[in-house]
């Protein structure tokens, strides 16, 4: 079967839930810097970057050290059951940059639910 943005459009509309929205009908395949290719090759200029969240482009040099440097050491792991240092020196980080003269404290989660809950 050959990937075109349309057959696997159709395979999305038969698999994936409607309340999951997709602005734009391709199907990305590779990414670099600011550009992104589609299944079917055709580059586009990612403005973007992933809702505004990879401001450092796709496969920066850097981020990719940095993640090629985790992989040997682990790939994920819930800090809520097993904690790890990395997770720890973030929370200072953003702690200190924080302005005012009180204690600060920092929750890494990965949605706004999850943002949310822990707040209330």
């Amino acid at each position: 079967m050959s990937k075109t943005n349309e057959s696997l459009m159709q395979r999305r509309m038969a698999a994936v839930p409607r309340g999951v929205g997709q602005i734009h009908p391709i199907f990305a395949d590779k990414a670099e810097n600011a550009t992104v290719t589609d299944v079917e090759g055709r580059e586009f200029i990612d403005f973007a970057g992933g809702i505004a969240v990879l401001n450092t482009g796709h496969l920066h040099p850097k981020v990719v050290a940095a993640v090629q440097q985790q992989l040997t050491k682990l790939t994920h792991t819930c800090f809520q059951v097993l904690a790890y240092e990395p997770y720890v020196e973030l929370c200072e980080k953003i702690n200190a940059r924080v302005p005012g003269d009180f204690a600060k404290k920092t929750l890494l989660v990965t949605t706004g639910s999850e943002a949310v809950e822990n707040s209330i």
